[in-house]
């Protein structure tokens, strides 16, 4: 891959997508946004050669803007790759709020929602407050003034500001968020370690509907890793269908499964890509 491409990542630097980038390539150049549709939005802007955006999570499932950008017809970007990050969240003070009681506490509304269970068991009465990344959220509680927490990754407990509460929060153990590389441009090798992502929808509601589209998956014992409905925004009841399966559209077996099911409702094929192992 060319070093002089731009990966565009939810900043800053610090953050578990920042770590994400460096797992994935510690040569590209490597460009921070404020929010996840703000790095979406710098492929079509061109600010960006690709991304690397979270997917889903273990504890809070998908991320929706993700889902919503890769369903919509007018966005022809494809995954390139994907990776899984254990996630293991810490929470962290100020050295100047040591001695006081949290009365707030700031991170992303994923890590906030990843912890809620230490969070009502520790901190009950606490405020919760919104950042824009797990890294910023060190520079909400400096700004907001008033005694309170933070929760980021465990590196953040090098910094000398901060003061390490504890370790290890988050309310599941087993925490893993998948991040997915998007490109303008597919993915070409073909590996023994594939994974095809699509999308598909129905212009109508019909009985059994999903069941024969996917019935070509079952025939070919090609084996679904995935499926999850997302609200198309159409109408109500209208849905897309998020669907993973083992193997590269180039697989003659996969491609075979694929031309009879888009004659049974539209697909999008979102990408057919390396899983790369950390």
């Amino acid at each position: 891959m060319d070093n002089n491409l731009n990966i565009g990542y939810l900043g800053p630097k610090g953050t578990y997508s920042y770590r994400a980038a460096e797992l994935y390539s510690q040569k590209l150049n490597k460009i921070p946004f404020n929010s996840i549709n703000e790095v979406l939005g710098s492929l079509k802007d061109k600010s960006t050669d690709l991304v690397i955006v979270p997917l889903e999570n273990s504890i809070q499932g998908s991320i929706v803007e993700v889902l919503d950008f890769l369903a919509d017809e007018k966005n022809n970007y494809n995954i390139i790759g994907e990776l899984e990050l254990n996630i293991n969240h810490s929470i962290y003070t100020l050295e100047k709020y040591k001695d006081n009681q949290v009365q707030v506490i700031f991170s992303h509304p994923q890590a906030l929602g990843q912890c809620y269970k230490y969070i009502n068991d520790n901190y009950s009465s606490a405020e919760l407050k919104v950042s824009n990344s797990t890294a910023d959220s060190l520079n909400d509680l400096e700004d907001y003034n008033i005694p309170g927490a933070f929760i980021g990754p465990p590196w953040m407990k090098n910094n000398e500001k901060v003061v390490l509460l504890d370790e290890n929060i988050q309310s599941v153990k087993n925490n893993v968020t998948r991040f997915v590389i998007i490109s303008s441009n597919p993915h070409e090798k073909v590996t023994n370690n594939d994974k095809t992502s699509l999308v598909i929808s129905f212009d109508k509601d019909a009985p059994g509907s999903l069941y024969i589209a996917l019935g070509p998956f079952s025939v070919s014992k090609i084996n679904m890793t995935k499926i999850e409905s997302r609200p198309t925004k159409e109408k109500l009841g209208n849905y897309y269908f998020f669907i993973d399966v083992e193997g590269n559209v180039r697989d003659e077996k996969l491609s075979l499964c694929l031309n009879i099911i888009k004659k049974t409702c539209n697909l999008k094929i979102l990408g057919s890509y390396q899983i790369f192992n950390n």
